[in-house]
């Protein structure tokens, strides 16, 4: 944000505070530009000095343009107003299917490992038996030899 100035006495430098008075001011544009100027212009009496000094407070730009202009840009305003409408529910239908393709993902993501898991466990409990049946084996073999 822009920190506000105090005008400053051209005679001799003292700041001000406050104008004595203030009032509007238009200006035509100059050549080759569009639009008019309105300023605000404060009136300042010097406190030291007596001075009396104007200063702008502010500017604002205005365009003329035709009518039908106008109405044509204010048509395209709608415009654009109604295809951003549109595309505000079409992101936020988006949104939606994207959560649930997430879901659709972790779920699937779940289930691959848990078939993995299990196919994995199969592996090892058809190991395990294989184990059992060579010690059953080793210890009958054992148990002849001694």
């Amino acid at each position: 944000m822009r920190e506000a100035r105090l005008p400053a006495c051209p005679k001799c430098g003292n700041k001000e505070e406050a104008p004595s008075r203030f009032f509007t001011v238009i200006v035509e544009p100059a050549k080759g530009e569009r639009g008019l100027t309105e300023r605000k212009v404060g009136m300042y009496t010097c406190s030291k000095c007596g001075t009396k000094f104007p200063a702008v407070l502010s500017r604002q730009r205005y365009l003329i343009v035709a009518a039908e202009e106008l109405h044509g840009i204010q048509r395209e305003l709608k415009a654009v107003a109604v295809d951003n409408e549109e595309l505000k529910s079409r992101v936020q239908a988006m949104a939606k299917e994207q959560e649930r393709l997430q879901t659709f993902l972790e779920k699937t993501q779940k289930d691959t490992e848990l078939k993995q898991l299990e196919t994995k466990l199969d592996e090892l409990e058809t190991y395990v038996k294989y184990l059992r049946k060579e010690r059953e084996e080793l210890e009958q073999k054992a148990t002849r030899l001694r």
